[in-house]
């Protein structure tokens, strides 16, 4: 099983590769990555897409996976196929490659607070495109 790794000491995730692929329906597969992970307290970590995955017909079914620090069983990546037809043969030409990168990130603890006022900017309730193009 091949074990997670960076590529260059300075990038941000570890990369990920795939062992075994699972079909849930036409065009979702579950790859299994093989690992389970304890983040030291007070982190947790991301599965994200490693940029490559452009050269594929597939993108990651829920954008961005949060694993909470108190996960421990196998991590799992869930992919859409966006091709022509129903993808096992694409999905499995993927067994062994680096498809996904794991990123330590740090937990910051936070309240929440109910209010009936936010504070005033200069954006304000403006939405999608407001900040112009």
């Amino acid at each position: 099983m091949p074990i997670p790794k960076k590529a260059h000491l300075d990038d941000s995730g570890l990369d990920l590769s795939l062992i075994k692929v699972i079909q849930k329906r036409d065009n979702i597969f579950f790859f299994d990555t093989g690992i389970s992970v304890e983040p030291p307290t007070g982190y947790y970590t991301e599965l994200v897409p490693r940029s490559s995955i452009y050269k594929q017909d597939f993108i990651m079914a829920n954008s961005v996976g949060i694993i909470d620090q108190g996960y421990r069983g196998l991590i799992m990546m869930p992919m859409r196929y966006v091709g022509k037809g129903n993808g096992l043969s694409e999905a499995e030409n993927l067994i062994g490659e680096r498809v996904g990168q794991l990123i330590l990130k740090q937990l910051v603890p936070f309240q929440i607070e109910i209010c009936d006022d936010l504070s005033k900017t200069q954006r304000g309730e403006g939405g999608f495109g407001s900040s112009g193009t």
